[in-house]
């Protein structure tokens, strides 16, 4: 495991919900190979394309060759009719809990400890994102749930955990926010959140660690003797 810190003191965790709670890179990274393919545009790297979501957004400067910037516009409204096509099945079929997630938001129930998402996915996309946490019972463990249309400026700007702050009625710095990639992280030192670093999902040991982190753990699965619960 790579801690930072095992001694985080909270009276709220809030949890991003992409490669935190659900195991859907892999999912997002066979949508990116179809989109390409119908594009035409050539695979690069997967590091590559972690740099292009560095931000929260995707960015297809980083991916489109010199040949195929001035259609940009057009490649990008062409690619969300085919993410909007081909997404929801697969997630249907493939969306699965991450291993601990079950155990550690019981854990933290337990704990009278207040929890909720924070999470960058649009709306209409939440509800077949959280099949797995329903089918498992822990969705109602969830006092909040805030999508990127709740707020006006998503990840990395500190509003949507701000606004999760307010809603659960808890300090800011006593809120700690889980997150899988470099813009949950910027994102809850923004609010001035204690932030931790789960390696299931974006961004690997190194992106995190970057951003100086409260703590970096293998999954979820070790957030309980992250908080010391």
């Amino acid at each position: 495991m790579h801690a930072i810190n095992h001694n985080l003191s909270v009276n709220a965790v809030i949890f991003d919900l992409d490669g935190t709670l659900i195991d859907s890179a892999p999912i997002y990274y066979q949508i990116i190979d179809v989109v390409f393919a119908n594009l035409g545009v050539p695979s690069v790297p997967k590091k590559t394309l972690q740099e292009a979501m560095d931000d929260g957004d995707f960015d297809w400067d980083y991916v489109l060759p010199a040949h195929m910037k001035n259609r940009k516009t057009e490649l990008i409204d062409t690619a969300r009719e085919i993410i909007d096509d081909i997404a929801p099945p697969m997630f249907r079929k493939q969306n699965k809990l991450i291993g601990g997630s079950v155990e550690t938001l019981k854990l933290i129930a337990a704990k009278d400890l207040r929890m909720g998402i924070v999470t960058s996915t649009p709306m209409e996309y939440l509800k077949i994102k959280m099949i797995p946490l329903e089918q498992a019972g822990i969705d109602k463990l969830l006092e909040i749930v805030i999508t990127a249309d709740d707020v006006v400026d998503k990840k990395p700007a500190a509003e949507p955990l701000v606004k999760g702050s307010e809603m659960l009625g808890v300090a800011l710095n006593k809120c700690a926010y889980v997150g899988d990639t470099r813009v949950d992280i910027r994102a809850g030192k923004a609010a001035g959140m204690k932030t931790v670093g789960v390696l299931t999902g974006f961004d690997d040991y190194d992106a995190l660690n970057n951003e100086k982190p409260d703590a970096i753990i293998e999954s979820i699965a070790q957030l309980g003797e992250t908080l010391c619960l």
